[in-house]
């Protein structure tokens, strides 16, 4: 249970993060092309900071699928012989 939810939190965080950097990085290299300093800064207050927290909780979720291990079935005593 524990682990398919910290998968779960870390791919989705993950994807966010990612697609959210890229995003970022897209409109910055748009702000260089116009010139405009405006549209280079702009992203730097809230978007940043949920992408910011977005790797966080990735990387945090990562770790913890460390030590959390799939639960692995346990065979039917009745088909082992």
């Amino acid at each position: 249970m524990a682990h398919s939810l910290l998968r779960t939190v870390f791919i989705g965080s993950l994807v966010l993060a990612l697609l959210g950097g890229v995003l970022l990085i897209a409109w910055q290299a748009l702000g260089l092309i116009l010139g405009s300093g405006g549209i280079v800064g702009g992203p730097n207050g809230v978007f940043k900071t949920v992408l910011c927290i977005a790797s966080s909780v990735s990387a945090v979720a990562a770790y913890l699928l460390l030590y959390a291990k799939p639960r692995v079935e346990q065979p039917n005593q009745e088909t082992v012989r």
